[in-house]
């Protein structure tokens, strides 16, 4: 196991041992203690960053892992049955390993791709629309469902299930055009819901704690605040309901806008309900998540097939460009160049070669002025979106370069190398995992 310093300057000589005068030694050390209390004043704390390799997990070509909640997940099929394994990573050994079968994994058991969320007590296995419950420290089953389970808070989760009217299911094998409406297990319909019902459930157990039922079709979203709950976009209404009980906390009417569709989307402690006009365009309004009170409301021209990505921030999308919005008013910020997605990352807003993994530099989030170039890396690794970034870069012979950006810091700190070449990282606050021949390279960089 190495451990590379950020510093290689070597330590200065010790000076030649001598008495010094007394008054002198005084009146430096009152000068030098000054000088401490000036810096260290506005000074931001040194980082802990290092570079420590875990070692090696075994694993197939194509099975798949994350790093979530300082923890190694692994996936991968085994006779027909999807086996996950939880790994500490420092030191690296397997905590525990969970063969989930179809009717843990009802309706979802090896389509799509495997991800986990980990959350107070419990791990949230996904497996396309599916979702297992498992005990984070045993990975014991704890109960499953065919839809979705959005977590609200450590105790309390919830799921939805809409009722159709007969005959309405899509022919996908017929390609007849026209709009679809999806179930929450992935079923596409020609016709929306008659109605949807939303559950409250308790995370451990599966067992109902409250229900309500809408008509049409919904939009639910976590809300974050003093009183944990959930916001539900339903048959022109907003309303915020109590994660643990279901009541009604607040209500907002949306506003009548002749059109065909409404979604909705969270940025921050905003909720951004979108409404097609009938021309062409789109109304945004935005909502406070906590307390449903309108912030601003704007009309956004058609996107004319624009398929940049806008991930974490306010955003309109203008022929080629992105615009990014001011949460509070709405107005327009700043704007990327053509070819651009952004997403968040240690704080900055990220701007990302279109369509790839490809990071060009990090932004002000507020003017879009730049601050940090990243175009001599090659791909990136993001968490949280306050956390850091960590970057990679595949070398001039076999190996791979890593970096990492820190949030409040204006240059990419070197992290170290892998004498290997290495594909698809994943990685926390702490922690990044890689694919190498024969499994997962991990390494540990921040305490």
């Amino acid at each position: 196991m190495a451990l590379i310093e950020l510093s290689t300057d070597p330590a200065a000589p010790p000076a030649p041992a001598r008495r010094p005068v007394l008054g002198t030694h005084r009146r430096l050390g009152l000068a030098v203690a000054a000088v401490l209390v000036l810096a260290l004043a506005g000074a931001v704390p040194a980082a802990a960053v290092f570079w420590r390799r875990s070692g090696l997990v075994p694993l197939a070509d194509g099975a798949e892992f994350q790093v979530a909640g300082g923890r190694l997940y692994t996936f991968d099929a085994v006779d027909g049955r999807r086996v996950t394994s939880a790994w500490t990573m420092r030191p690296l050994r397997r905590l525990w390993r969970a063969a989930t079968t179809t009717d843990d994994m009802p309706g979802g058991m090896l389509q799509g791709g495997s991800s986990v969320q980990a959350i107070g007590g419990h791990v949230l296995l996904r497996a396309g629309q599916a979702t297992t419950v498992l005990d984070a420290r045993t990975g014991a089953v704890q109960w499953a469902s065919p839809v979705p389970v959005l977590p609200l808070t450590d105790d309390v989760a919830m799921v939805q299930a809409e009722q159709f009217r007969p005959g309405t299911e899509y022919d996908e094998s017929s390609g007849a055009p026209g709009a679809l409406y999806f179930s929450s297990d992935g079923q596409p319909h020609t016709e929306p819901p008659e109605v949807t019902e939303l559950r409250g459930v308790d995370l451990t157990t599966g067992r109902t704690r409250w229900s309500a039922r809408f008509p049409g079709s919904i939009y639910p979203a976590r809300a974050r605040g003093r009183t944990p709950g959930v916001v539900v976009m339903a048959a022109g209404r907003l309303t915020l309901r109590a994660a643990d009980t279901g009541a009604v906390l607040r209500e907002q009417p949306l506003p009548p806008i002749a059109g065909t569709q409404s979604w909705g989307d969270v940025v921050g402690d905003l909720l951004l309900v979108r409404q097609a006009a009938a021309g062409d365009g789109t109304v945004v309004t935005a909502y406070a998540l906590d307390t449903l009170a309108p912030r601003w409301r704007r009309t956004e021209p058609s996107d004319a097939g624009n398929s940049a990505t806008c991930t974490g921030l306010a955003c309109e999308k203008v022929r080629s460009d992105l615009v990014v919005l001011d949460p509070g008013t709405g107005r327009p910020r700043w704007r990327t160049g053509g070819n651009v997605d952004l997403q968040t990352g240690a704080g900055y807003a990220v701007e990302v070669q279109s369509g790839q993994s490809r990071p060009l530099r990090a932004v002000d989030p507020a003017s879009g002025a730049p601050l940090v170039d990243l175009t001599g890396w090659q791909t990136f690794a993001a968490g949280p979106a306050a956390a850091a970034l960590v970057l990679s870069r595949r070398d001039d012979g076999r190996g791979t370069s890593f970096g990492v950006l820190l949030p409040g810091r204006r240059v990419v700190q070197r992290l170290g190398t892998s004498g290997i070449a290495l594909t698809d990282c994943s990685a926390d606050a702490r922690f990044v995992a890689c694919r190498a021949p024969g499994g997962v390279e991990v390494w540990a960089y921040s305490a």
